[in-house]
């Protein structure tokens, strides 16, 4: 969380956010994911959020890109 918050400071243009949610638990996972649907909300930034887990995808997140 920390690091977003610092990342934001800045008000970026692209913000990368690469297996943000690896090895959180259930309720740490949901609060990046609500973290992240608030700075969609509120922010500029185009966000690119990789994962491997299709649960872990904000709801913010209006196109996926699947690798199979």
């Amino acid at each position: 969380m920390v690091l977003i918050g610092r990342a934001m400071v800045e008000e970026p243009r692209l913000l990368i956010l690469d297996e943000l949610c690896q090895g959180m638990d259930l309720k740490h996972r949901r609060l990046v994911m609500r973290t992240v649907d608030g700075i969609a909300q509120q922010h500029r930034a185009t966000i690119i959020y990789v994962t491997h887990r299709k649960d872990e995808i904000p709801r913010s997140i209006d196109r996926v890109f699947e690798l199979a």
